[in-house]
């Protein structure tokens, strides 16, 4: 009877030791998070909505034409990727031996420049650090803080490049001595010269007059086709797997729009548009404008995505507000849409990105719409001489004439399931007091 008490009494006390052993188990529980982490990080790194860009920034950070001037004569060409990458190889991983900069009160001359060079033009203004380092893969030691959006490519007497980076207002040069090679450039003009048609020398005011500081345009746009583009959607899902750190909120809305959102950012997305906008909430109120930083950060985040989802390049940059438009172009020209949904917009914060919109739509097949729809636009002194002539312009604030591409936007009708579909005509584009307009048959901009 003792003996029995006794073995009660162990088991009890055995029951009570696991109870008190599971207990602190459960108290002290800390779970492994490190491959819940490392699974959640690689799915968040491998989402994307496209494939990613291999060559680098030079595949969306490029010039939208490239000008030959050769004496008396002008060719130039759109600048589609294979030409942009021809042209701009022979620089590519040299070094700037020597700069300098320049500056002109007045019309800006360049005394030493040849009869015989090159023009990269380009749509926006950007440090021509970042360009030369970032693109070019030049080393370089350049005047800090300097923009430039026309690159001039030159040779000198000892068988090397000269370059000539060129402001904006075209009243400051940085001349650039280099250990490029000119017969590489010379080279690269001869594989090039088939793409090349001749193009028009216009002066539109006074920092226009020089040879460097002409506005170039093709002198007689004949036989343009135009084309039809049938669109895939990109997933909203997607999209909000690789703008928010973790599970959102969705809150939708009677007028198409819905709402998505968690404790770090905000995203709409209307599904009659197509349109997609996200903020970052854990962002400062500021963007980031300081573009040496903000064009590389921009290409980098949207690039490792796969967010170039097509031919989509820097078309702006804005230093008043730190927002960058990456465009759509389409053989080599600058497309354009009212509604925008041929367009990136980036913002840059301090920590990363602080605000990203775009229309999720990605191109399933392109192709040219036939003989019957080919379009021969006016020339370019006639375009010049239009707007010159017209009483409600001021001539002197055109900064830019270029070829581009009017997207139509046809959706066949509300019903999400049905494909989107684009039209892209071409059209004369003009640069007016810093914003673009479409060209019109009497003479004026829209």
């Amino acid at each position: 009877m003792r003996s029995k008490e006794l073995f009660k009494t162990i088991i009890l006390s055995l029951l009570v030791l696991m109870s008190a052993v599971l207990t602190y188990m459960t108290w002290n529980f800390s779970p492994d998070l490190a491959n819940v982490n490392s699974h959640d990080s690689k799915d968040k790194h491998t989402n994307t909505i496209g494939k990613t860009l291999k060559g680098g920034m030079s595949q969306a950070i490029t010039p939208y034409q490239i000008i030959h001037s050769n004496g008396d004569e002008t060719e130039g060409m759109g600048a589609t990727k294979n030409n942009v990458k021809t042209l701009i190889k022979p620089l590519k991983d040299q070094k700037v031996t020597h700069s300098e900069r320049m500056h002109s009160q007045h019309n800006l001359i360049i005394p030493d420049l040849s009869n015989n060079f090159v023009v990269l033009d380009f749509t926006y203004q950007m440090p021509l650090a970042t360009y030369l380092g970032q693109v070019l893969n030049i080393n370089a030691k350049v005047p800090n803080h300097f923009n430039f959006n026309r690159l001039l490519i030159d040779k000198d007497h000892n068988g090397k490049l000269k370059l000539y980076a060129i402001s904006k207002d075209r009243h400051d040069v940085v001349r650039m001595t280099t250990t490029a090679k000119s017969s590489k450039m010379i080279q690269a003009l001869a594989e090039s010269d088939k793409a090349m048609r001749p193009y028009s020398d216009i002066i539109t005011n006074k920092d226009t007059i020089d040879k460097a500081t002409h506005i170039f345009a093709p002198e007689k746009p004949k036989k343009l086709k135009t084309y039809r583009t049938i669109y895939n959607r990109i997933s909203v899902d997607a999209m909000n797997s690789i703008l928010f750190n973790d599970s959102v909120v969705v809150r939708s809305a009677t007028s198409g729009t819905t709402t998505y959102n968690n404790n770090t950012g905000v995203a709409n997305y209307n599904d009659q548009s197509e349109k997609y906008r996200y903020t970052n909430l854990s962002e400062d109120e500021d963007k980031s404008k300081n573009m040496k930083e903000t064009i590389p950060s921009t290409f980098n985040y949207i690039n490792g995505h796969g967010g170039f989802t097509d031919d989509f390049r820097l078309f702006s940059t804005d230093n008043d507000t730190g927002e960058l438009t990456y465009q759509l172009f389409l053989n080599g020209r600058p497309t354009f849409n009212t509604d925008n949904l041929n367009q990136i917009k980036v913002a840059w914060g301090k920590k990363g990105i602080f605000g990203y919109a775009r229309a999720l739509l990605k191109t399933n097949v392109t192709i040219d719409s036939g003989g019957d729809s080919e379009i021969s636009l006016p020339g370019a002194e006639e375009v010049r001489a239009s707007l010159a002539n017209n009483p409600q312009l001021d001539f002197e604030k055109v900064t830019n004439i270029a070829l581009g591409y009017t997207m139509n936007d046809k959706p066949d009708n509300k019903d999400i399931e049905i494909q989107h579909n684009s039209e892209f005509k071409p059209q004369w584009y003009v640069e007016y007091n810093g914003k673009w307009h479409p060209y019109s048959k009497d003479g004026g901009l829209e």
